[in-house]
């Protein structure tokens, strides 16, 4: 969250200004962007600077104090490409097959695919935290070959994780998310967001329903089923007719 500081901190060292001291509040607010997530985030940033120093006194005011915030800009999540969905779970490379599966089925996030372990994994269940999931044939059949994988390329590990790499094959510590969107190829967060906006479709918007499942607030499930009947997300559905991965699992098991 600092380094969404970095522009204004910038700006104000190529104005001439040495010392945090000197700055005031009308030079943070000629430096925010107008409204939107920008200004959010630099907001923000700046204030996880300033506040620390102004409660050690090392500055004497907050510049930020009582600048208006203003709210993030409201994405629209999309669906993706029904060929990018079947090509990643057709993927020869046994890893990425396994990592999408379980976001494409079950909507997990990279922070789930990097915390969960293998005694996670039992009668054909995954025990999260916050829910039980009973996975998907199509998925069973993924995490199956994928235990075959990591059981042969890291007989001795003692990492108790489910996914593993190259260099955490070798410890304990989880693999990162940098490495897990790598390998499915394409961000988590965008696997997650089309499995959400299905269920909101397969279910009319039903929003207690996406929460039952996915263990969402309301507030964030209703981020999904706002896009019922939206003209983009419509159009989307006309350009990719024909049967989904997920309604159509014998075509992907």
């Amino acid at each position: 969250m600092v380094t969404n500081a970095l522009p204004a901190l910038r700006a104000w060292a190529d104005q001439g200004m040495d010392s945090l001291r000197s700055i005031t509040r009308a030079d943070v607010v000629t430096v925010l962007p107008d409204s939107g997530t920008p200004r959010v985030d630099m907001l923000q940033g700046l204030r996880h600077i300033l506040r620390p120093l102004k409660n050690r006194r090392i500055i004497f005011t907050d510049p930020t104090a009582r600048i208006f915030c203003g709210m993030p800009t409201t994405t629209i999540p999309l669906p993706v490409e029904v060929d990018d969905l079947r090509k990643v779970l057709h993927d020869q490379e046994v890893p990425r097959a396994a990592l999408a599966a379980l976001a494409i089925f079950h909507a997990l996030t990279t922070g789930h695919l990097r915390m969960v372990k293998t005694t996670d994994l039992r009668d054909g269940r995954l025990f999260l935290p916050n829910r039980t999931v009973l996975l998907a044939d199509p998925v069973r059949t993924r995490l199956a070959a994928y235990l075959d994988y990591r059981n042969h390329r890291w007989p001795r590990t003692a990492n108790p994780h489910l996914f593993v790499s190259q260099t955490t094959g070798c410890g304990v510590e989880p693999v990162s998310n940098v490495w897990i969107n790598d390998v499915i190829g394409m961000p988590t967060s965008r696997l997650r967001e089309d499995r959400l906006l299905h269920e909101a479709e397969a279910t009319g918007g039903d929003p207690r329903r996406i929460c039952d499942l996915f263990g969402l607030s309301v507030g964030a499930a209703l981020r999904y089923t706002g896009t019922i009947d939206q003209p983009g997300l419509v159009e989307h559905s006309l350009r990719n007719a024909g049967p989904h991965p997920r309604s159509a699992t014998d075509d992907i098991g």
